[in-house]
């Protein structure tokens, strides 16, 4: 079999490939593939970017519900997401452990 010519979408060069070791190669070299993958990442960071943020005003004094932080557009079926923020305080985030209580048995590694 005959060696296929495809031009690589990165530099433009043409490369050889052989049809029936690597039949999915785009791109010529390795570096041209690294190039590809941070071309993708960038537009998928940019796309992502793009949300709206709204506008907060002052907190309210008795918080009932989650209030919006921001809306974007989800990466998989384009729809819109709220992100909310959520907070914790200090006590929460850093949780003791209860006193050993009689009918719990630690385990031991051995």
């Amino acid at each position: 079999m005959l060696a296929e010519l495809r031009d690589c979408p990165i530099c433009w060069t043409q490369f050889q490939v052989n049809p029936q070791a690597a039949t999915r190669h785009t791109y010529c070299s390795p570096r041209c593939k690294a190039e590809a993958a941070r071309r993708r990442r960038r537009e998928r960071d940019d796309a992502n970017d793009t949300f709206e943020t709204e506008p907060t005003g002052p907190p309210s004094p008795e918080p009932t519900a989650l209030t919006p932080t921001a809306t974007r557009n989800c990466p998989h079926c384009d729809k819109p997401v709220t992100i909310v923020a959520l907070l914790a305080t200090p006590e929460a985030a850093r949780p003791t452990i209860p006193a050993a209580s009689p009918d719990v048995i630690p385990m031991r590694r051995g």
